[in-house]
């Protein structure tokens, strides 16, 4: 269900917000210590995420603040996300950090609507980065959209085998 940088040809993000952070921190936890995911990135706002996740590779980020009315992200590209991807990348490439199959945006406090504009606009970050999905948790499950959908498409359970499937 989620490709990697390889079999995409660029880096796919996915971003998972929740209705609760506590749901949201749980279900991540549980998503990240699936052997597919050990290749993975996570991006965050929050402090000490990486001990609450208990995942290896969390870098934290600070917010861009918003410069335009619309609260796009785009405008404030010099800095939080933005440069975060932009460094990630850069130090993929020149071999300071190992390889990675994705990145997964941790979206406490933050606007998926946003993070796909921010996408969508910066050139440097939208010819090495994809956005897949944004996943949704409610509870023990997550619904899954796409970045164009603002609804979420069809809800989803943790599964073993194929971290997710349909419900």
């Amino acid at each position: 269900m989620f490709e990697t940088a390889r079999q995409l040809g660029r880096i796919p993000v996915v971003v998972v917000r929740g209705e609760r952070v506590l749901d949201q921190t749980a279900w991540l936890k549980r998503f990240l210590a699936h052997p597919s995911m050990q290749g993975s990135v996570v991006l965050t706002t929050g402090n000490k995420r990486d001990a609450e996740l208990e995942f290896n590779r969390v870098e934290s980020f600070t917010l861009a603040r918003l410069t335009s009315a619309e609260g796009c992200l785009c405008c404030g590209m010099n800095s939080g996300l933005g440069d975060t991807l932009r460094s990630l990348f850069l130090r993929v490439l020149s071999k300071r950090v190992g390889p990675i199959d994705r990145v997964v945006i941790d979206a406490v406090g933050l606007s998926v609507e946003q993070i796909a504009l921010t996408l969508k606009h910066a050139p440097f970050l939208g010819q090495r980065y994809l956005y897949q999905a944004t996943l949704t948790v409610m509870g023990q499950y997550v619904a899954i959209s796409d970045p164009d959908c603002l609804k979420p498409e069809l809800l989803l359970n943790f599964d073993e085998q194929s971290i997710l499937k349909p419900i």
